[in-house]
C-alpha cells in the first residue's frame, strides 16, 4: 500500500474531505461510489492512509511517520479491510460478505485505537453485505465512536439497504472528461493511439481502459465479429463457432463482447454510426447490420444479457451459447 496522490478527476471530492478534517467534521460513515474502473479503490486507500496519519498534508498521508510505515507494510493495527472470503480448500470466493465478518469488525471498533488516532474500516464491495451482515452494522454506523471512519465502497449504491444509506454521507466519484482521461491514459499504453478506443469500450473509465489493453477479448474482437458475419451468412456452422469461442474465451467475457458488438451493430442498422464503440470494426459491423434485421438484433442482444445473468447463476454456458449462435442463422 504505497502513498499516492488521488487522481486528478477526484480532486473536488478530496478537497471536500480536506475541509471536513480541518473543521474536525470528517464523516464517521461514508459511501464512496462511482463507475467501475475510475479509481475508487485507489481513492479509498489514499483516504484511509491520510486518516490514519497523525501529520497529514493536503496531498495525503505524510509517508514518513510510524503510522505510514505500518500502512506501507500492510500491518496497520487500526485498519481493517472487509471483503468476500475465499475458501482456502476450494478456492471459491463467497458471493456475499457474511455476518460473522461484520461482527469481527464491530468488535475491532469497540476497542481503542492502538496508535491513538483514527480507526478505519473499508468494506468492498459493500453491496454484497448479506441482510444479516448489513443489519449487524447498523448500530455501529449510527454510533461508531470518536475518530472512527467506516467506508463503504460500491459500484451500486442503490443496492445497499436504505437503512445503511441513511446513516452514511455519500460521495460520488466523478468520471474524468474525455480529454483528461486520454491525457492520463495514453502515456501508459503499449499503443498510445488506442487510448480513445479503449476509453469508448470502458465508458471513459481510465483504469478499466488501461486493464482492457491486456484483456484476451479485446484482441479477439475482430475475429469474433467476422465469425458472427460468417454464421449469419451460413458460411460456417453455428455449433462449430460456439464450440470454438468457448475455448477461446470464458463465457462471461464472450457474452460481454457479444453484447458490445451487437449494440454497435444495432446502432449502425439505425443509422447511428457515430454512436458505436468498436469504431475500428465499422466495416465488419456494417456487413452484419445489413445481414440482420433490427428486430433480430434486439432479440440477440437481449438473449446475451439474459445468458450473462444465467451464467452467473451457474447455468451451463455451453447450452446458452449454442442457442445464441443458432439464432444467428
Amino acid at each position: 500500500m504505497m502513498m499516492a496522490d488521488v487522481y486528478p478527476w477526484h480532486q473536488a471530492t478530496w478537497q471536500l474531505l480536506l475541509q471536513s478534517r480541518t473543521r474536525q467534521a470528517v464523516p464517521h460513515a461514508m459511501i464512496i461510489s462511482g463507475l467501475s474502473g475510475i479509481g475508487k479503490t485507489h481513492f479509498t486507500q489514499a483516504l484511509s492512509a491520510w486518516l490514519l496519519c497523525p501529520q497529514p498534508t493536503e496531498r495525503g498521508a505524510c509517508g514518513q511517520c510510524k503510522s505510514c510505515q505500518l500502512w506501507q507494510a500492510e500491518s496497520h493495527p487500526d485498519y481493517r479491510f472487509l471483503q468476500a472470503q475465499t475458501d482456502e480448500k476450494t478456492g471459491k470466493t463467497s458471493r456475499v460478505i457474511k455476518v460473522d465478518q461484520v461482527r469481527d469488525v464491530v468488535s475491532f471498533l469497540n476497542k481503542s485505537a492502538q496508535l491513538n488516532g483514527y480507526r478505519v474500516v473499508v468494506i468492498q464491495p459493500a453491496d454484497i453485505l448479506n441482510t444479516n451482515a448489513a443489519n449487524s452494522l447498523l448500530k455501529t454506523l449510527e454510533e461508531p465512536g470518536a475518530k472512527t471512519a467506516i467506508i463503504l465502497l460500491t459500484d451500486q449504491p442503490l443496492a445497499l439497504l436504505p437503512t445503511i444509506r441513511s446513516r452514511c454521507q455519500h460521495f460520488v466519484l466523478s468520471v474524468p472528461s474525455v480529454l483528461q482521461a486520454q491525457a492520463w491514459l495514453a502515456p501508459q499504453l503499449k499503443q498510445p493511439d488506442q487510448a480513445a478506443l479503449l476509453l469508448r469500450l470502458s465508458e471513459n473509465a481510465p483504469l478499466a481502459a488501461l486493464a482492457l489493453q491486456d484483456a484476451p477479448w479485446f484482441g479477439l474482437r475482430q475475429e469474433l465479429a467476422q465469425q458472427l458475419v460468417a454464421v449469419a451468412q451460413h458460411k460456417q456452422s453455428a455449433l462449430q463457432a460456439s464450440q470454438q469461442w468457448l475455448k477461446n474465451l470464458k463465457a462471461e467475457e464472450l457474452l460481454l463482447v457479444l453484447q458490445l458488438l451487437l449494440a454497435d451493430t444495432l446502432f449502425v442498422a439505425l443509422g447511428q454510426d457515430n454512436a458505436i464503440k468498436n469504431t475500428d470494426l465499422l466495416p465488419i459491423i456494417s456487413i452484419l447490420a445489413n445481414q440482420l434485421s433490427v428486430t433480430r438484433l434486439i432479440e440477440l442482444h437481449r438473449d446475451c444479457v439474459e445468458s450473462q445473468r444465467l451464467v452467473s447463476a451457474n447455468i451451463q454456458a455451453g447450452l446458452l451459447l449454442d442457442g445464441f449462435w443458432q439464432a444467428l442463422t
